[in-house]
């Protein structure tokens, strides 16, 4: 049996991702941004990576019973982490910070379902954003799912990414307080103090698979947010849906303009380097 040509594959994905965008988004489209109605700067309260924004978002919808439940990435010890659901407002809090590295949330979502819950909100990258809208589309509309997708251009595999840096810094990331990627750095706090190193440097400790994906702004979600361009302590968020109008609407944020020049071109880089692939 022949193989399908890789333009075929291509061709079904752009068409499957038109059916998802039809249903469960709304606004104007944009070639690299995707469908968006709203496109801000913002910055909370809380003191989070970049704003906050992400556990603003959670918090405000637990308050005003936009979901029940939260799926979120909690840090263990050591540059460790967990994938839990947060019900209460002192578990989304205690989920704060990013961690570079792929961790499946669509297991925890269906277990979820099964379990009867049906206002579920979920955090996760690109790739885990497109998975989960395809469960959406076998389950019941009942079923409630907010989904707040993060700007994402690759995943770390945890154990190459300590080697890497042990070889190249010396330093043991599991020691580390606080991760962030700015500016093409990876920089890491530890012992009180700012270790960082080029992101082109632990190219070798990505993972594979996401040199084959084209999605850096979380095209699908109700709610994109991201950090890549903007001032120290806010994130970009890309608002993309009714349901994501409904959950930003008067969030208590501070807003700024975007650098959606900056993000279109980070997002146009991350498509043409997946084509390439």
């Amino acid at each position: 049996m022949a193989a399908e040509q890789p333009e075929n594959i291509q061709n079904r994905r752009a068409e499957d991702e038109k059916k998802r965008e039809q249903q469960f988004l709304d606004g104007v489209k944009d070639k690299e941004l995707g469908i968006y109605c709203d496109l801000f700067s913002a910055k909370s309260q809380i003191e989070g990576q970049d704003g906050g924004i992400v556990t603003a978002l959670l918090l405000k919808g637990m308050r005003e019973g936009l979901f029940d439940i939260a799926i979120v990435v909690r840090r263990k010890d050591g540059y460790n982490a967990d994938v839990v659901a947060a019900e209460t407002a002192e578990e989304v809090l205690a989920a704060k910070g990013t961690i570079y590295y792929r961790v499946a949330v669509t297991k925890k979502l269906r277990e979820l379902l099964a379990q009867g819950k049906n206002r579920i909100a979920v955090v996760c990258t690109p790739c885990e954003v497109a998975a989960i809208r395809k469960i959406q589309q076998t389950i019941g509309k009942d079923i409630e799912i907010t989904v707040i997708g993060l700007f994402c251009f690759g995943a770390f595999n945890p154990q190459k990414l300590k080697g890497e840096i042990k070889a190249r810094l010396g330093v043991d990331l599991d020691k580390a307080t606080k991760v962030q990627i700015k500016q093409g750095k990876f920089i890491m706090l530890i012992e009180g103090r700012a270790v960082s190193c080029k992101i082109n440097d632990f190219e070798g400790a990505t993972e594979m698979v996401c040199g084959f994906c084209s999605d850096f702004v979380s095209r699908l979600a109700d709610v994109s947010v991201g950090s890549a361009t903007n001032k120290a302590g806010y994130s970009t968020v890309i608002v993309r849906s009714k349901k994501g109008t409904r959950l930003v609407s008067g969030l208590d944020a501070e807003r700024d303009v975007a650098d959606s020049q900056g993000i279109t071109k980070i997002a146009q880089f991350k498509r043409k380097h997946a084509k390439k692939r």
